[in-house]
């Protein structure tokens, strides 16, 4: 009996070894070929505008010890990069002069993000009376609770009435503002309080007030306005607060990232700009599932920390917050690395 419980848990170890040796696998060539074509090309289109910025090599250089090629080496890529006249050329193009590395084998986390759109007005009223703010240095290290008391009328540029929505556009980082008559401004990070971000979800786990496998954007505003009277002590343990900045819409419909330029939806990644170079191109790949997705990663989060955590824009609105709200899947980031021939 006691033989046969030993070969039992040999096969079970090495099945799951087995298992995650097939989930730390290279990316192959056949994945590469077997991409959309529709997705290679808008994703070879912004790789182009990444090469074109001289930010993309400024981030090479700093701090990352070339680990993630050489501007040299990129800018010679970059420069072959508009040889390519199709999809199935440029995925060749890839496979050519590019290894995709990743930097730690343990699996992390990919999660949505999206632009809410949210009522807003010029005039305070009774309905119209959480304000958002511009920057102001009087609100650095005070904390949520502080600044939501202890406001400056002059530094605010709209007032909302939603306190849950804009909790969340402080999550987002960035948004659509929706006066009554259907006008839209756009709403443009502009720094923070310089505090840490702390996840409601997780408090709302710890406390037991909604179960670790179903919590979600859509769980967690359905518990707040569920229980008004708990949720101002939920949200101001998130000491951090967000400013923002108004802006028209010009011809950029999108949010433009930390890198500078618009956020493309379901190409755009937020990652750890501790880790990485904002600009750097990676596939996403799927623990437990052969897929793989290019992207670039054009902006950041506080949330987002660690060499396989990422964060997929989906765009705005109701259907982007949708795919957004409730996506969470184990991947590993293998970052694209060029070759030095």
């Amino acid at each position: 009996m006691k033989k046969i419980k030993i070969k039992f848990l040999l096969v079970y170890f090495v099945v799951n070894f087995l298992n995650n040796q097939a989930f730390s696998s290279k990316i192959s060539n056949k994945q590469i070929l077997e991409l959309s074509d529709k997705h290679v090309t808008l994703f070879f289109n912004h790789l182009q505008t990444v090469c074109n910025s001289n930010k993309f090599y400024e981030n090479l250089n700093n701090t990352f010890e070339h680990k993630f090629g050489k501007p040299t080496e990129w800018k010679k890529k970059c420069l072959t990069l508009e040889e390519n006249k199709s999809a199935k050329d440029f995925k060749k193009f890839l496979i050519k002069n590019f290894k995709f590395k990743k930097i730690q084998e343990k699996s992390g986390l990919l999660t949505g993000y999206y632009e809410p759109i949210i009522r807003v007005s010029r005039n305070r009223d009774a309905f119209y009376k959480f304000p958002i703010l511009n920057k102001n240095n009087f609100y650095t290290k005070k904390p949520r609770s502080f600044i939501e008391k202890n406001f400056k009328e002059k530094d605010v540029i709209l007032w909302t009435d939603d306190e849950i929505n804009l909790f969340f556009l402080h999550i987002q980082g960035s948004g659509i503002g929706e006066f009554p008559s259907k006008e839209k401004v756009k709403l443009v990070y502009n720094g923070n309080n310089d505090m840490s971000y702390k996840s409601i979800g997780k408090i709302l786990i710890k406390k037991n007030y909604i179960n670790r496998n179903n919590v979600n954007l859509f769980t967690i505003k359905k518990w707040l306005r569920a229980n008004p009277t708990l949720s101002k002590e939920i949200l101001h343990q998130n000491k951090r607060f967000i400013f923002f900045k108004e802006m028209s819409f010009g011809k950029d419909k999108n949010p433009i990232g930390a890198f500078g330029t618009p956020l493309e939806p379901n190409l755009s990644v937020a990652v750890d700009k501790n880790i990485y170079p904002l600009g750097l191109p990676f596939f996403i790949q799927m623990e437990k599932n052969e897929s793989i997705l290019p992207v670039i990663s054009l902006d950041t989060g506080g949330a987002i920390i660690g060499p396989n955590r990422a964060d997929l824009f989906f765009g705005s609105g109701e259907v982007a917050e949708k795919k957004a709200g409730i996506l969470k899947k184990k991947i590993y980031l293998h970052a694209f690395i060029p070759y030095s021939n």
